[in-house]
């Protein structure tokens, strides 16, 4: 697997879109996006940006949107902007500051949102209802 990872080095400072990879150690400072089998933010590095991956390890500073079937926070991870996940490991000392989605399939949650909404709207209509003709019961009772 070594041959297949790449690696940004300590106090290497790296912008733009990075493609081609399938596993990467950030050890440095980037910004960038990335669609990616593993990648892993090491404790003195800092991500500024868009992951898709597999599998995140986030030992350092993460700031953006990350989709990412697995995502494992360490002790020293900072966090920020939104994760969408199907399976999160935290380590105690890890910090959230960010909007945190569980098994983000976007179809799937259209569709659920769509339905409830349907149904809440049904059952608000059904529901007032009942309650203008129970007040109309109550105030013919009291006179």
């Amino acid at each position: 697997m070594s041959d297949q990872q790449s690696s940004i080095g300590s106090g290497a400072k790296f912008k733009g879109k990075i493609s081609g990879a399938k596993a990467l150690e950030i050890n440095g400072e980037v910004e960038a996006d990335i669609d990616i089998g593993k990648i892993t933010i090491g404790q003195d590095a800092h991500f500024k940006g868009g992951i898709k991956a597999d599998l995140a390890v986030i030992s350092g500073i993460y700031e953006g949107t990350m989709q990412a079937e697995s995502i494992w926070l360490t002790d020293t991870s900072r966090v920020s902007g939104e994760i969408r996940y199907q399976s999160l490991q935290m380590d105690r000392g890890a910090a959230l500051n960010c909007r945190v989605v569980y098994n983000w399939d976007d179809t799937d949650q259209k569709s659920k949102k769509s339905k409830s909404k349907e149904t809440k709207e049904s059952s608000e209509d059904e529901g007032s209802e009942d309650v203008s003709e129970d007040i109309t019961e109550e105030s013919n009772e009291n006179e």
